[in-house]
């Protein structure tokens, strides 16, 4: 079944639907091949190429989705040096990373949506939290008193999932984007253990490595699609 998405539609200027795929009776919105549409298919098994090339759906993601339990470690508070919760003053600079990054995210790889537009979305999704319509948490990495990183943090019931993490390409490879992991793990958990979801492009092998590295397990593996009918 067809879930319209109404904030991406508000950001594309036309309808964008979500649907997840548990058999082929669920592709029932062919009639919208020539209306402006985005529908994003979500399925756990590879759909044939012959049946995505005859409709026209393209495959833009491979998603790997991780978990691990966390538990609380008591480390040293000089650990946590240039890492905080953002306020405010940081949503500028936060914003900033957000348009310039996620490149490999379905946005990106669509072809039919602009540069421009796929950045428009990644900015004002994080933009989402200072509003206060998404997100539970939001931490900052900082380097010389500049936040060149950001952790996005939704609850899920009794589970907590990053939603988005990124680091300034001239500040990687430095620990940063570990230590903000670290930084959820003890200073919000207050259980002893707690589980964590994250998810990545498979072809992403940096956040791969840092998930891997930070002891997360792959849950599943899910593949994501797009259809448009224009």
């Amino acid at each position: 079944m067809l879930k319209i998405d109404k904030w991406l539609s508000s950001q594309l200027g036309y309808p964008a639907y979500n649907l997840n795929i548990v058999g082929k009776k669920n592709f029932n919105f062919f009639r919208y091949e020539d209306e402006t549409i985005l529908i994003t298919i979500k399925s756990k098994k590879k759909i044939k190429n012959s049946f995505l090339k005859k409709h026209k759906i393209n495959l833009l993601e491979t998603n790997l989705t991780f978990f691990k339990n966390s538990q609380k470690k008591n480390l040293e508070s000089d650990y946590f040096e240039n890492i905080r919760f953002a306020n405010v003053i940081d949503k500028k600079a936060i914003l900033n990373i957000a348009e310039n990054s996620f490149f490999k995210s379905r946005f990106f790889k669509d072809k039919k949506i602009k540069k421009k537009l796929a950045k428009k979305i990644k900015r004002n999704w994080v933009l989402n939290f200072f509003k206060k319509k998404r997100g539970k948490y939001l931490i900052i990495s900082e380097f010389n008193k500049k936040v060149v990183g950001f952790l996005l943090v939704l609850k899920n019931k009794r589970n907590y999932v990053i939603d988005l993490i990124a680091v300034k390409k001239n500040y990687q490879n430095l620990g940063l984007a570990t230590k903000m992991i670290k930084f959820l793990e003890n200073r919000i958990f207050k259980q002893s253990k707690i589980g964590i979801y994250v998810s990545t492009q498979l072809n992403n092998k940096d956040s791969i490595k840092l998930y891997i590295k930070n002891n997360f397990k792959i849950k599943y593996k899910r593949y994501v699609y797009h259809f448009n009918g224009y």
